[in-house]
This record gives structure tokens, sequence and C-alpha cells, in this order.
């Protein structure tokens, strides 16, 4: 397919796994980024949150933060922030903040189109963490002439290696996927897992108390093709 003529800048975070007011340092920080580079999107690959127990202050707190964008923000459910009958997503509506906020819930996964970018998102979180869920079941690319963008929440397993790992993704998945960009979340390292033509990336997540900063991806989507340039980012204070 040839690559549409528009010009895409996304932010690419996922695992801010929020805890509590202390914590939002690190999505006021991808925020601060995203207004900084002024791209056209941002995309959460799911554990925004730590878990169901995160309370209603830090909670209205992210809320906020993600309020100050105008741009469209995707977030999707990770393994800690998981769409089950648990889920903090059942007491947090992250609407609120905005009509640029799209939570992608539907555990079967959904497409988001962004008609202004010539962009399509598939994009599916996580209902239950285990090894029968695969996260990239159920994607078909679009038909349009839009970039294509998979976001998604999972175990990268390489050929040849055996893992009984939850939510897994094989090397050899990426290389079949029918795609511009995969956006990956779980790892909290940056990684390169791109296959053939198909550029793949963990971003890393936003804070990491073992490395002095975290990381986000900044990706363009032009005519040569996906380029990542992998930002460092230290938490700032609220």
């Amino acid at each position: 397919m040839t690559s549409p003529s528009t010009v895409v800048r996304m932010l690419h975070t996922s695992d801010v796994h929020i805890t509590g007011v202390d914590s939002v340092n690190a999505l006021r920080s991808v925020m601060d980024i995203a207004l900084e580079t002024d791209v056209d999107i941002a995309l959460i690959a799911g554990d925004l949150f730590d878990s169901s127990r995160v309370a209603d202050d830090a909670v209205a707190l992210v809320v906020a933060e993600l309020a100050r964008l105008s741009q469209p923000v995707v977030v999707i459910p990770g393994n800690h922030d998981c769409v089950d009958e648990h889920s903090i997503y059942h007491r947090v509506d992250l609407r609120a903040a905005g009509p640029h906020v799209f939570f992608a819930s539907d555990p079967a996964g959904e497409e988001l189109v962004f008609e202004d970018l010539a962009l399509t998102i598939w994009a599916r979180g996580i209902e239950n963490h285990e090894p029968q869920h695969r996260p990239l079941e159920g994607y078909v690319p679009t038909s349009q002439a839009h970039w294509r963008v998979v976001l998604t929440h999972g175990h990268y397993v390489p050929t040849g290696e055996a893992s009984y790992r939850s939510s897994p993704i094989a090397q050899q998945e990426i290389a079949e996927l029918e795609c511009d960009y995969l956006a990956l979340g779980h790892w909290h390292r940056y990684l390169d897992v791109s296959e053939g033509s198909v550029s793949a990336f963990y971003s890393g997540s936003p804070w990491e108390p073992i490395r002095d900063s975290g990381t986000v991806n900044l990706v363009t989507l032009d005519a040569g093709g996906p380029r990542v340039e992998r930002l460092a980012i230290a938490p700032r204070a609220l």
C-alpha cells in the first residue's frame, strides 16, 4: 500500500503505573513532552494505573493531566489495569478529560479512525492476562489509504524461545502484521522488535526506579517510513 501524503507525529508511552499522587509526576512529564514537541496524537499502551486501588485524588490528577492536551490521546488497558470485573475503569471515565481522549475498552479490539491525520489505529487491551490471550488476534488492516498503527500490550517471544508467559506476542506474528507501526506496552524498557516492513517498539516506562530517567518514543510517519526517536525524561515535581 502506498504511504499517505500526510505526516503524522505520535508520542508513544506505556506502563506509567500510577499508584498515588506522587507517581503522577511521570505522566506530567509525558504530557509536557507531548506539548513541547507538538505531536499530532499520543498513545498510552496499557498500565496507566498500577491497580484498581488507586485513590480518587490521584485519579483526579491523572484526568487533569490528560485534559492539558487538545490533540487525541488513545489509552488501552494493560495487565495491571485490565478491564475485568475489578477494573479501575468501572469507576474512572478518562473521557472526563475531554472528547480528545479515547479509551479502547473492547477486549476484542477496536478500530479508531482519525480522518484528518489519514490514520487508523487498531487498539486492543487486556481483559484477562493469561497465556490464552493473544494481543494481536483479531487485527484486520484497514483498506483505506491510511497510516496503519496497532496499539497493544503483551510479552514479546522471539522465534524458538519456549514461553508460557501471559499475553504472548510472537516474533513471527509481528513479521506477518500488515501495519506501519506497532506500539507496544508491558516491558518497562525501550526495545526495537521490528520485523520485515513492520516497525515495532516498546517505549519503556516513563519512570523506572532502577534507572536515572524514563523513556518515551517520538514516532514520525512520513514518506520515508516510520522513524522512532527515543526521548529520555526525568519526572518533574507537581
